[in-house]
This record gives structure tokens, sequence and C-alpha cells, in this order.
């Protein structure tokens, strides 16, 4: 299954979830994953599958201080 996450083709495996996204892709970190989609972007759940062809962005966590 390929997906664009951040703006890079990545090949992962069939029914990958966003934690395993997380495992295979380091940089992303504790960062919130987006799906894009005809409907606008929502916020991924760790236990999410990610669909062949999703655009995948991480955006950081916003930390108020």
């Amino acid at each position: 299954m390929r997906a664009v996450v951040n703006g890079k083709l990545v090949d992962l495996p069939t029914g990958a979830t966003v934690e395993e996204l997380r495992a295979r892709l380091p940089e992303i970190g504790n960062d919130d994953v987006m799906e894009e989609g005809f409907g606008g972007t929502k916020p991924l759940k760790e236990t999410d599958a990610l669909k062949e062809g999703s655009k995948i962005w991480s955006v950081p966590k916003i930390v108020k201080g």
C-alpha cells in the first residue's frame, strides 16, 4: 500500500495503523496525525487504519507555556 506522508510517497503494509506509521517514521514522534480527504482534514486515532493513496500530515502539538 502506498500513501503520501508529509509530502513523501511511502510504502506501508496493507491495513497499517497510525501506531505502525509512527514506528516506521520516527520523525513523526508524538505529532497529531491528520488525513486529508474530500470532506476536509480529520485527525486520526492511533488504531485507525490508513487507506491506499491517503494524504497524511503530521502536525506538532501546541504547547502553551
